[in-house]
């Protein structure tokens, strides 16, 4: 074939495919997958999109197109397959990678050429919505990526999947995609170098992050704002399913939202990881989640950032199981730093299934004014609810009656360790055990525990029975 012939398709595929939409809207139609490398193709088709007034479509069609990284700035519109079934974007094995180390070197820009991250698709700034379609990130074990570093340690995980941040307020919304990874337990893996239960060749699935670098400075980075929603969609095989991480304020993230709206994640270490943020508001309802460690978690991001003000945090008619092992795996965690009291939450309606051995229902350190009311709770292990130096905080109505505290280092079905102060806990059930060592707590129409010397002496130590965010699970740079 000619090159004129070459020049000619290309321009017929992605120029003269901008067609009229309903409303005047544009859609941009990529061409059918090559079977080879289909980059250079979508990435025209986003940039024609960028180019167009807002609420342009990127249309892709039914297949699968194999992909190396792509990065579109300011994109206002759709970027959407044929269905889950029907469309999907296979990462290239071996992506390469040319970004500084984080926490010595800072960053670079994000692009696709002088910068490519270890994110397969990048979004920054912009209003963007994709739907209808899977992302498989199916390489062997230690071929994900060529390889980068992260507080020089050398990793061949992929970092995300898809990755939302920016410079402006940024709205991102994700309507019915699967994204699935694979086990990986290479020498390299996320998993294998910092010591997770297990390893797999991708760490988020979806992410929305203020970690745009406005300098070469490490962890100089632009505040995130807008909004996140994640609706009636897969994940699977990875780290984390959905995660946001750190400088995000003035936010409305949304996981689930409605009875017919959840998401469903299986097989992760974290179903959903939510990192520290100000003066937003988190809807994460109607969900399935089962997470090695976590059904979800709250936690502090990096020394870097540390919120002014607090974020709301509504988690409501969950579903969520744990498969350990444990210890220190709970269907939700919170954490706040001691001094940092970031985490405002409301739990309520969900059923919670730790089913691994020592695995707890909810636990929460260092909160303030947590609301845990009408919750389910069944498995066995520390605690199914542990207050962990929380204060003014209100435990009503919840049935613990299927949870066993492990009868060598259980502690009660509702646990209140020493220092916390001021809490309130109403019992659905007068023989729900409630082993109470702190201050000025006030317990009603329950099993009250007198803790013996010994039994104080011997109980776990919250540091060891349910680990905080330190090295081995605080996640390193941007996880």
């Amino acid at each position: 074939m000619s090159a004129w012939k070459m020049i000619r398709l290309l321009l017929v595929a992605v120029v003269a495919l901008t067609a009229p939409a309903a409303a005047g809207q544009k859609v941009v139609y990529v061409p059918p997958p090559n079977g080879t490398d289909d980059t250079a193709r979508i990435q025209a088709a986003l940039n024609a999109c960028v180019a167009q007034d807002p609420s342009c479509t990127v249309q892709l069609r039914e297949g699968k197109y194999w992909t190396r990284q792509l990065v579109t700035f300011n994109f206002q519109g759709t970027f959407k397959g044929m269905g889950m079934d029907n469309t999907t974007i296979e990462a290239i094995p071996n992506l390469p990678v040319n970004i500084p180390d984080a926490a010595y070197d800072g960053e670079c820009m994000p692009n696709t050429t002088t910068c490519p991250w270890p994110s397969l698709i990048i979004f920054v700034d912009g209003d963007i919505h994709v739907s209808d379609l899977s992302i498989d990130i199916s390489a062997a074990p230690g071929t994900a990526t060529a390889g980068w570093t992260v507080f020089g340690t050398e990793l061949t995980t992929l970092l995300d999947a898809l990755r939302f941040m920016g410079q402006y307020p940024t709205n991102a919304t994700i309507d019915r995609i699967s994204i699935a990874g694979r086990p990986d337990n290479s020498p390299n893996s996320f998993g294998v170098v910092f010591d997770e239960p297990a390893g797999f060749n991708v760490i988020n699935g979806v992410v929305y992050t203020g970690e745009l670098p406005r300098s070469s400075t490490p962890f100089d980075y632009y505040f995130l704002s807008g909004s996140y929603t994640v609706r009636n969609s897969f994940f699977k095989t990875m780290i984390d399913g959905v995660g946001q991480d750190g400088f995000l304020k003035s936010s409305q993230i949304t996981i689930g939202g409605s009875p017919t709206t959840g998401n469903h994640f299986e097989n992760m270490i974290d179903g959903m990881d939510l990192e520290a943020s100000e003066s937003s508001v988190y809807e994460i309802s109607y969900n399935e989640s089962s997470g090695i460690t976590n059904a979800m978690w709250v936690v502090p991001w990096q020394p870097a950032f540390v919120p002014s003000s607090p974020s709301q945090y509504f988690i409501h008619d969950n579903t969520f199981s744990t498969t350990g092992p444990g210890p220190g795996v709970q269907a939700i965690y919170l954490y706040n730093d001691p001094s940092n009291p970031w985490i405002h939450a409301t739990i309520w309606n969900n059923r919670l299934e730790p089913q691994a051995e020592l695995s707890d229902g909810i636990d929460a350190y260092n909160t303030k004014g947590t609301l845990i009311l009408n919750n389910t709770i069944t498995g066995t292990g520390y605690d199914a609810i542990g207050l962990w130096g929380s204060t003014f905080s209100t435990v009503i109505g919840n049935n613990v009656n299927g949870f066993t505290p492990d009868p060598a280092v259980g502690l009660a079905q509702i646990y209140l360790d020493p220092s916390t102060s001021n809490d309130l806990v109403v019992c659905s059930n007068s023989t729900t055990t409630v082993l109470n060592q702190g201050t000025n707590n006030v317990v009603i129409d329950c099993d009250k525990l007198l803790a013996a010397p010994e039994a104080v002496t011997n109980s776990v130590d919250p540091a060891a029975s349910t680990p905080g965010p330190g090295p081995q699970k605080g996640r390193h740079w941007h996880h």
